[in-house]
């Protein structure tokens, strides 16, 4: 594959990331919204606690393929053969491992049950059983076919799915069904849709393997499966490590430590924040591994001969940094936007400054986010674990020492997300010396100066609106 259609496909991918990520988005949130106001609020407070479970426990049973697929998966396309059986191996092991642990997951539903006080809804949660391991299962698919860049293929399949279960969930909620009934149908759908995502999923398979090569060359089966299980061991370390500062530990954590009404405060603020993150990360999803794997792959026969830098990964770097920047940047724009003019976003200008600290440092780990996974792509497992250390040490201060309540809620936040700034500030140094990866510095200013200009364009428009009205 050359590095024009390489950089095609990555496009592709983004866009396609993008789309599917604003349908599915809308769609759930418009049904979140439809079901607040249809079921009772124990039943809604089920479904919300049930679903929170499901992907808590997937996160922690993610064995770090989302960043171990991605980067081994173009060395399996060298062979059609060894693509197959180590794709096969994969779905049938996730799928095993799933099973295997439903007891847990039955163990944390009967959790909920006793703290929500529920007893008479035990079928919902064999639904939800259920549910969890097709989602588990359907998530792994989903990370194949993104590693081989089938965003296209692959979304739009599962766009027409996700528009199919909305409109029947829609048709339930219209008919104002009861709410146990109308709970049931929720979950009843969800797994109908996720057993019809899988099985087309499966048959799409064929056609992958048909697909032209997008690698070419040969593969030492076992030495790469090794190399595989190892990097996923270490890259599933990394992501339950870095777990210890997310919203669903943060919530538990500061209950604990502050109570309730500080940790809904947090909660409430770091909810808004996500919606800036997600709209990154659902956008690069695993192409950034991707792009960086190919070019390496690629590059190794030639650099291990000639022992000369072919440029091309310090091309894709530059590009892939650019991408992420210019979804970052015009983000803050609306940050600001909205903290000049709309700071009344939250009742509480506590909250609303929380939300606005949190929204910032994540949009700037995003923005050194390449600096990691080239790091990952590389293999340089000290680098990566050097750069967690003075985090490792913060959250483990924190959780340890009750004392921590002394800084209190903004001060606790603070201190987390800098502990996390600093692994990509001391990645992005690594990448620095160690690869001489160079900042497009060009760019990158020319995006900062358009987005400053709209962003004081939109805010004296909304100031004279204001003053008109």
């Amino acid at each position: 594959m050359t590095t024009k259609q390489l950089y095609s496909k990555f496009t592709q991918g983004l866009k396609w990331n993008a789309l599917f990520y604003v349908l599915r988005k809308s769609m759930s949130t418009i049904l979140t919204v439809l079901l607040f106001r249809q079921l009772t609020a124990q039943d809604f407070n089920l479904w919300a606690n049930l679903y929170s479970a499901i992907f808590l426990t997937l996160l922690w049973l993610d064995f770090g393929f989302r960043k171990s697929l991605p980067r081994y998966c173009p060395q399996f396309a060298k062979d059609t053969k060894a693509m197959k059986r180590f794709i096969t191996y994969l779905v049938l092991f996730q799928t095993i491992v799933l099973i295997f642990f439903t007891p847990l997951f039955i163990k944390i539903a009967h959790i909920i049950t006793k703290k929500l006080q529920l007893t008479n809804k035990i079928e919902v949660f064999y639904l939800g059983c259920i549910l969890f391991v097709a989602e588990g299962i359907i998530s792994v698919i989903r990370l194949i076919y993104y590693s081989y860049f089938w965003q296209r293929q692959f979304n739009s399949k599962m766009s027409v799915i996700i528009i199919f279960k909305t409109l029947i969930l829609f048709i339930f909620i219209l008919a104002n069904a009861k709410s146990n009934i109308l709970l049931k149908t929720v979950f009843v759908t969800e797994l109908l849709a996720t057993f019809v995502a899988i099985l087309l999923s499966i048959i799409m398979l064929k056609r992958l393997y048909k697909g032209k090569k997008l690698i070419s060359g040969k593969i030492s089966q076992q030495k790469t499966i090794r190399e595989f299980a190892f990097h996923s061991g270490i890259m599933w370390i990394n992501n339950n490590i870095k777990s210890l500062s997310e919203r669903n530990f943060m919530m538990l954590f500061f209950t604990h430590l502050l109570g309730p009404i500080q940790a809904n405060l947090f909660k409430l603020a770091n909810d808004g924040a996500l919606l800036f993150q997600r709209i990154v990360v659902k956008t690069i999803g695993t192409t950034d591994t991707s792009l960086l794997s190919y070019i390496e792959i690629e590059d190794a026969p030639i650099l291990k001969s000639n022992k000369k830098n072919t440029k091309r990964m310090e091309n894709a770097f530059a590009t892939l940094l650019i991408k992420i920047i210019s979804l970052c940047i015009p983000l803050l724009g609306v940050l600001f936007f909205i903290s000049f003019n709309f700071n009344n976003l939250f009742e509480n200008t506590f909250v609303f400054k929380i939300f606005f600290v949190i929204t910032i440092f994540y949009l700037f780990e995003h923005m050194l986010s390449p600096c990691e996974r080239l790091l990952e792509v590389k293999r340089r497992y000290f680098l990566l674990f050097f750069s967690y250390v003075p985090y490792i040490i913060t959250i483990a201060t924190l959780i340890l020492f009750r004392k921590a309540k002394l800084l209190e809620l903004t001060g606790i936040i603070v201190t987390i997300h800098m502990a996390r700034l600093i692994i990509y500030v001391l990645t992005f140094y690594f990448t620095k010396t160690r690869y001489k990866t160079k900042f497009p510095y060009k760019p990158i200013i020319k995006i900062v100066y358009i987005t400053i200009f709209i962003t004081v364009i939109l805010s004296i428009i909304t100031q004279i609106i204001k003053q008109c009205l």
